[in-house]
């Protein structure tokens, strides 16, 4: 009997049953390894045919692998992609931050994928202040349109000091992109128009407030009272339009016009 087995005890007759293991185990294995040599040898002699789906799609199971774990990373993370405009984005837009005029916020293109990131990174417009005005800029630009401004106070009663600082303010001293591709020195007024040249634009833009606001020529006793009929007509939907352009006839001594 062996000495891994206990005999099995009958009501009438007692019998004895023995087993081998070591027999038991030498059959089991070496069925084991026929069955794993004729599994390999199958498979060296079956040519793979992928699914008629995988082959119009020129897909491997590699490829399948790497689409599915792309997945899974996406489906873990969150995307924030946000794509905003400031003063000089898309074509010919209003003036830039800096002179006031355009009250679109800029913000940076941002493409977030950090898990839990549901906010867009934008940045705060800055403060503006007639000191970042470049001075020899500005002095430069009057000196190359005082006689326009005046032209146009006498033929459509605006005071030469609130126009010359109009342009200054809204094509930051001809530096801005309307200005220098588009010939447009106003364009809080139009941001679509194109001119010819820069005296096409100063007369563009006369006419336009004499046409739009027929009232501001009974408001031209003087600059300060002009520029405050001018900020009552929704000009501009900057609120402090008006300030900034009495800061600037002030530093750039243009009351002299």
């Amino acid at each position: 009997m062996s000495r891994s087995t206990s005999p099995a005890h009958s009501a009438g007759q007692q019998k004895v049953l023995t087993i081998d293991w070591r027999l038991l185990w030498r059959r089991l294995r070496s069925r084991g390894g026929l069955f794993l040599t004729s599994a390999r040898h199958r498979a060296a002699n079956t040519e793979y045919i992928p699914p008629t789906w995988m082959s119009r799609l020129r897909l491997t199971w590699f490829r399948v692998g790497l689409i599915a774990l792309a997945a899974f990373v996406f489906t873990q993370k969150q995307i924030d992609f946000t794509v905003s405009v400031g003063a000089d984005g898309l074509g010919v837009d209003a003036a830039a931050d800096r002179d006031g005029t355009a009250t679109t916020v800029a913000q940076t293109t941002t493409l977030g994928m950090l898990p839990g990131s549901g906010t867009s990174t934008s940045t705060t417009p800055p403060v503006w202040n007639v000191n970042d005005l470049d001075a020899a800029t500005v002095r430069s630009y009057v000196n190359r349109f005082e006689r326009v401004a005046k032209t146009e106070e006498v033929k459509f009663s605006i005071p030469a000091a609130a126009k010359m600082a109009m342009a200054i303010l809204e094509s930051d001293a001809g530096q801005h992109r309307a200005a220098t591709q588009y010939n447009n020195h106003f364009p809080a007024a139009s941001t679509t128009k194109h001119y010819d040249n820069a005296w096409g634009s100063w007369r563009g833009h006369s006419e336009d407030l004499n046409r739009r606001f027929p009232d501001l020529a009974h408001e031209s006793v003087n600059y300060q009272q002009w520029i405050a009929a001018l900020d009552r007509s929704g000009y501009s939907r900057d609120p402090q339009y008006g300030q900034k352009l009495l800061r600037i006839i002030e530093r750039f001594d243009l009351q002299s016009l």
